[in-house]
């Protein structure tokens, strides 16, 4: 059977690394990538290999895997393995899928399994699907955050970081706008300016130099354009607008009211 997941072991203690590949034996649709007891190798093999899963060890030589994962823009879903059950709020503040007690046992690792195996396949079916119901994971304000795309309202640029409106609050990670852009849903979202990006589906009106976006609910804002950085064509934006169903709007309502 070919493995449908990748996973990747960040452990520095041999014996321990040594259960978690045995256990996973038993799980043929899941491939290991890799078991490495130092923090920098394994932030490489991250980057490198970008696996679905990483089983954490908090205790770690030098840095502890909560900082690990802090500094992850990108990361996968993590399972956090330790001893010490004091770290798990703060764990899962950083949006850890599963926090593993050692010794852990085989029963408490299927439900680690089974939790991450079911998390992956809702978001490939959403991703298959061309639903907007997946998820934007950034790290802002010393947590991982995992911002449903629906709830994204737009994004904004400034210098080396990106200010994400959004329902539940603004976040602010250090991260580029076109390394984001590349995470977002295509159909959803739309870059209409070097400075911004768009949900589609909550734009109320549009012209060359100006973009009402939000609602009464969450937030309202004109973005301005200006020169060469003005909003992209108005065909354009309706056919990409029309490619959506806009909750809440008729296409033809919104095409009389944006003339």
């Amino acid at each position: 059977m070919a493995a449908s997941y990748r996973c990747l072991i960040l452990e520095d203690e041999p014996p321990a690394a040594r259960v978690l590949l045995r256990y996973l034996q038993e799980y043929p649709e899941w491939a290991c990538l890799g078991v490495h007891h130092s923090p920098q190798s394994a932030i490489a093999a991250l980057e490198n290999q970008q696996p679905d899963l990483l089983f954490l060890d908090i205790h770690l030589p030098d840095i502890s895997g909560l900082n690990v994962l802090r500094q992850l823009s990108q990361p996968p879903l993590v399972v956090f393995t330790t001893a010490y059950p004091q770290y798990a709020v703060e764990g899962f503040e950083l949006a850890a899928l599963d926090y593993l007690l050692k010794p852990i046992s085989p029963d408490r690792f299927q439900v680690a399994m089974e939790r991450a195996q079911e998390r992956l396949e809702q978001e490939r079916i959403l991703e298959n699907s061309g639903q907007d119901s997946g998820f934007l994971s950034f790290r802002a304000d010393r947590k991982v955050h995992r911002l449903p795309f629906q709830r994204i309202i737009y994004l904004q640029a400034l210098d080396d970081y990106v200010k994400i409106f959004s329902t539940e609050g603004v976040f602010l990670p250090k991260i580029t706008l076109s390394q984001l852009e590349k995470e977002l849903p295509q159909q959803l979202f739309l870059r209409i300016h070097r400075s911004y990006i768009v949900n589609l589906k909550q734009v109320q009106f549009f012209d060359h130099q100006e973009l009402g976006i939000g609602n009464k609910t969450a937030y309202r804002q004109i973005i301005p354009g200006s020169g060469s950085d003005t909003v992209k064509s108005r065909s354009h934006l309706k056919i990409q607008i029309a490619r959506n169903t806009l909750n809440g709007w008729g296409l033809g309502d919104f095409f009389s009211a944006t003339g």
